[in-house]
């Protein structure tokens, strides 16, 4: 989407976000009237994908187990034919609707419209598009595959997906093929540079993802010179994809577009596709389905505690840490899930003689962040190491587990500039096995947590499945939210003879006293801190503090000495954050299986 190199920003001593920033502020040739322009009665099928209003809204009820969903068949629409046989021609320039150019700045653009008669001049509407090996693009690097740069909101909702950019910037013509062709099934090197002379460069490129980034609170750039703190990259549904085939020079036909359905079948088998929930009983001659789920990393269950309040059926859980199992255990044992105390790298060894009982349709994994995390002030490079190695196995969970949805609770700082080849990493990982992801930071003040706690919340679809919308705050100063949390009421909503209450370590000195009704605890870790003390200034939180601050609940219980059940407090995720994420994401999939199943499409 920029036109500055790595290059160019290096040898002006510019970073990343002012290069960019220098592209922002380019002049935009910006129209008052409505010009004569060329259309053709051209579709415009990708700017229609766009089109949300025709969501459907599944309320989270008692019900909804009930729902049963069977699969319907949608109507095709016509196609078109890309042979390899013929030369593209690079001239003379056509800028008819439905054509493909280069541009100067060495990105690409699909012609939507052509506006002829305008007093600012001659441009071009259409979808952009950067090569995926572009340097600021999170996503591993593949030749002759192009990104269509799209908008989002600050809510990562996309907005429009049309640009608009002047005439006399176009230098040549090319071939665009839109596609929702997982990679190994269509692309380049195998299918077009297989067939062709060594020595000939064919213009045809590949689009099968839509990238975006936002800085939140601003409308062209970040003056702090931040990265952004939200993006999505998105694969190509079926409705998005060119209908037709690419023809090779043996004669081969490969169709450009899958439905949506083919391509989950694709990635996850076809006993694995059933739509409303994988967890199918009969209860008394009436079919019920859930939606699965598995924790990886999952230390004591705060995730867990969250995917079990949106009603989600659980599967598996593993960690390495023991004291973290025994209180899972303890927790969840009347689940039926199978808590399993080992290394990812040996789960991965497990689960790979037989994968298809470890599939699930939610899998949230969280690999250690401490490598990114802005408190740890002690980096042990030993632990480093391996917890960066857990990381790199979040490849192989996918490919074992084949998740429809996928979450990830990070610390705040992997979206840092300084963290971006590990971040960059991460997301490849997703983006080759065909992943959809979006990522934002959120303040979990805002989901009723009584803390002051930012993380990095990621979430992924798999092939052939829609990308859900983010989770939106359920706390906040709006009428249609409810009351921000505080540490006070917190405090007060813990029962006189709950578990651990009397837990808590002697303090050197008392300490001012605090009225807590009017604030947020700081940030709870894994480990005491002098700020953390009880509003009377006489004693240090107990462990049920903690938790409760944390937002476990009130009857969970925690194993261990009093340092271990600190640790799984402040490594959880806040069950009150989970079970909004869980159940926002549940609606959102349940939603999207019945609109597959009516014929729906998007």
């Amino acid at each position: 989407m920029y036109s500055t190199t790595v290059a160019a920003a290096q040898e002006s001593g510019s970073s990343w976000f002012n290069a960019r920033r220098q592209y922002l502020t380019k002049p935009q040739i910006m129209s008052h009237r409505r010009p004569q322009s060329s259309l053709v009665n051209f579709r415009d099928h990708l700017s229609e994908s766009y089109d949300h209003n025709d969501a459907i809204e599944i309320p989270d009820d008692e019900d909804d187990d009930d729902v049963v969903i069977t699969e319907t068949r949608a109507v095709p629409r016509p196609r078109v034919v890309v042979d390899v046989n013929e030369p593209i021609a690079l001239a003379p320039l056509d800028l008819e609707p439905g054509c493909d150019v280069e541009l100067e700045d060495h990105s690409f653009f699909r012609i939507v419209e052509h506006v002829t008669d305008d007093p600012y001049g001659r441009y071009i509407k259409g979808y952009r598009l950067r090569r995926q090996n572009h340097w600021e693009l999170l996503m591993p690097e593949r030749d002759h595959e192009l990104v269509h740069m799209v908008k989002v909101d600050n809510d990562v909702n996309l907005g429009s997906p049309v640009s608009t950019v002047a005439v006399d910037s176009v230098t040549r013509k090319c071939k665009i093929i839109f596609t929702n062709q997982q990679y190994r099934h269509l692309n380049y090197r195998q299918h077009v540079l297989a067939y062709s002379d060594e020595d000939t460069e064919q213009p045809i490129f590949f689009c099968r993802y839509t990238s975006s980034d936002t800085y939140a609170g601003t409308d062209e750039g970040d003056p702090t010179g931040q990265p952004p703190v939200a993006g999505r990259i998105e694969h190509l549904r079926s409705n998005q994809a060119d209908v037709g085939a690419l023809i090779t020079k043996t004669g081969q036909h490969i169709e450009l577009q899958t439905p949506d359905h083919e391509a989950r079948m694709s990635w996850r088998g076809e006993a694995n596709c059933v739509l409303g929930g994988s967890h199918v009983e009969d209860r008394g001659g009436i079919r019920k389905q859930k939606y699965t789920f598995g924790d990886a990393f999952c230390g004591a269950g705060g995730t867990s505690s969250g995917a079990l309040s949106a009603r989600l059926k659980m599967r598996f859980a593993f960690d390495l840490d023991p004291w973290a199992i025994e209180t899972y255990e303890h927790n969840f044992q009347h689940t039926g899930t199978q808590a399993l105390e080992i290394d990812v790298k040996e789960f991965v060894r497990k689960v790979s003689s037989a994968p298809e009982k470890w599939f699930v349709d939610f899998l949230h994994m969280s690999p250690p962040c401490q490598p990114f995390c802005g408190a740890n002030r002690r980096p042990n490079k030993e632990d480093d190491e391996r917890n960066l190695a857990a990381f790199a196995r979040a490849a192989d969970l996918l490919e074992l587990c084949k998740p429809r949805i996928v979450t990830l609770e990070e610390a705040k700082s992997l979206t840092d500039i300084d963290k971006r080849s590990v971040f960059k990493t991460l997301i490849s990982y997703f983006i080759k096995k065909g992943y959809s992801i979006q990522w934002k930071v959120l303040d979990f003040p805002e989901f009723g947590v009584p803390q002051t706690r930012k993380r990095t919340i990621i979430i992924a679809s798999g092939p052939g499945e829609k990308l859900p919308a983010f989770v939106k705050p359920t706390h906040g100063n709006e009428p249609s939210l409810r009351t921000l949390p505080t540490l006070g009421a917190t405090l007060r909503s813990i029962p006189v003879y709950a578990t651990h209450n009397d837990e808590f370590p002697k303090m050197k000195k008392r300490r001012d006293s605090y009225d807590p009704d009017n604030m947020l605890c700081r940030t709870v870790l894994t480990a005491p801190k002098d700020h953390h003390y009880h509003p009377s200034g006489e004693r240090r939180f107990s462990i049920r503090e903690y938790a409760a601050i944390q937002t476990f609940p009130h009857d969970f219980d925690f194993e261990g000495p009093y340092a271990e059940k600190l640790k799984q407090i402040g490594n959880a995720v806040p069950p009150m954050f989970a079970g909004e994420m869980f159940g926002h994401l549940k609606s959102e999939l349940r939603a999207a299986d019945i609109a597959e199943a009516r014929g729906y499409w998007g």
